[in-house]
């Protein structure tokens, strides 16, 4: 089993990848965590080198599943998965989780690698909109990968996909 999860912020890509990782017991990674090296010391951001050496040790394992919003540097491993499995959830459902997440996380309800400030309150707000503003030429993107890119409105018609195929 290889996929890659993409989607934008608050699409419920997290919670797919640990769906399906604990359903077939495969190892899942979040892409932001191959680009910044998280450490008791705080995050550091690793080199383009690093992040490529980790990417690709992830990806030329047998099992995996990947997630995160899309980024050119980490589109290799649309060659080499299963599937692609698009999360595209509805704009008001995923502003409404942005700011879901921010409270519980302000409350300490939640734990993320990111501080709950406002300003990444903002930032998350900014990359739901441009999500949208991408989605287009994304879309024509994927166009290339044929039948196993598949295009869902939310995590719950994504998972019901994995349990018919695997």
């Amino acid at each position: 089993m290889k996929i890659d999860i993409i989607g934008s912020v608050a699409s419920g890509k997290t919670t797919l990848a640990r769906k399906i990782s604990q359903k077939y017991n495969v190892p899942y990674y979040e892409k932001d965590n191959v680009v910044w090296d998280r450490t008791p010391d705080g995050d550091r951001k690793r080199t383009s080198e690093e992040r490529d050496l980790y990417f690709q040790k992830i990806i030329s394992g047998h099992d995996w599943i990947v997630e995160g919003s899309p980024r050119k540097c980490l589109k290799e491993s649309f060659g080499c998965c299963d599937y692609i499995l698009v999360l595209d959830e509805k704009t008001s459902v995923r502003l409404f989780r942005v700011f879901k997440r921010w409270i519980k996380q302000k409350i300490g309800k939640e734990h993320y690698n990111t501080k709950p400030t406002l300003t990444f309150l903002k930032y998350n707000i900014k990359w739901v909109f441009e999500f949208n503003d991408m989605k287009k030429n994304l879309f024509q993107e994927l166009n290339s990968y044929g039948e196993k890119v598949k295009i869902f409105c939310n995590s719950d018609e994504a998972f019901k996909f994995i349990l018919r195929e695997y």
